[in-house]
């Protein structure tokens, strides 16, 4: 990556699956790197490396964190780059213990202090990992629930109504996901911000995965986010990343940012699933 080793870039949500990868892909490329989350989850073995930085661990996920707006500033200070991948969905478990008002509470307070302070330190890309889910009702689902599968895939133009998804971690997340989405390209059109939405199918990294219905490797996804940073084609955009048959079309982001599910296709064949 020629001329982005001097790139400081914040990414939260980093503990997570998703996050790591990412974390530890941008590591790998030479860039500074600062995660802000509330644990150091599947960052605990690499969290001293040179070149991380660590904002808001231990801290409360409904008040802190991403909701506390002096630990957000004190993050983006200085960044390039913002990759928001945080949620806070009942931590890990997703099991849907705590009250919807206090979850979007948290989620949109913790978005819009990133992106205030995005603009207030003029961050050069914000890139927000959304949901299909917000379209409710893709092929998929309509095939699980033994409806008849329509002719055509799913495209970023199609309408969004994330009320309908039946999906874990139900109707609420989705909803929450696309007001998420909004937000942050208001912000686009707004005050000018580079925002690029990704709408993220199921992410797998092994087998165990692929077997619950998901649908896409954690490392094209990584991919597609690398591909976008601080790329001009991207901003203002909404893409779908997803492995794209027979229900959700990657169309848009193959032709704009040349991106393919690369790894979905060599893992799903290894097992003989393609």
């Amino acid at each position: 990556m020629r001329g982005r080793t001097r790139d400081v870039s914040l990414v939260t949500g980093g503990s997570g699956l998703l996050g790591s990868r990412l974390v530890r892909r941008l590591l790998r490329d030479g860039q500074k790197v600062r995660v802000l989350d509330t644990r150091y989850g599947e960052l605990g073995e690499v969290k001293a490396s040179n070149g991380l930085e660590f904002f808001g661990i231990e801290r409360n996920e409904l008040s802190e964190g991403m909701v506390d707006r002096r630990t957000v500033e004190d993050a983006t200070r200085g960044v390039d780059v913002i990759y928001h991948l945080a949620i806070n969905w009942d931590g890990i478990t997703w099991r849907h213990k705590l009250p919807l008002p206090d979850l979007f509470g948290a989620n949109i307070r913790g978005t819009l202090n990133l992106l205030e302070a995005a603009r207030a330190h003029k961050v050069k890309h914000f890139l927000f990992s959304s949901s299909s889910a917000v379209y409710g009702d893709t092929q998929r689902t309509i095939s699980l629930r033994g409806r008849p599968l329509s002719e055509k895939a799913v495209d970023e133009e199609a309408p969004c109504r994330p009320e309908l998804w039946d999906g874990d971690p139900g109707p609420a997340y989705a909803i929450m996901k696309l007001a998420l989405e909004r937000l942050c390209l208001m912000y686009h059109h707004q005050y000018g911000l580079h925002v690029t939405v990704f709408r993220i199918e199921y992410v797998f990294a092994d087998q165990e995965q692929v077997d619950d219905g998901a649908n896409v490797h954690v490392d094209d996804v990584v991919r597609a986010f690398l591909l976008a940073a601080l790329n001009r084609k991207a901003y203002g955009q909404v893409f779908n990343v997803a492995y794209s048959a027979p229900y959700i079309s990657t169309r848009k982001i193959e032709k704009t940012l040349g991106w393919k599910p690369l790894r979905t296709r060599q893992f799903l064949k290894g097992i003989g699933r393609d």
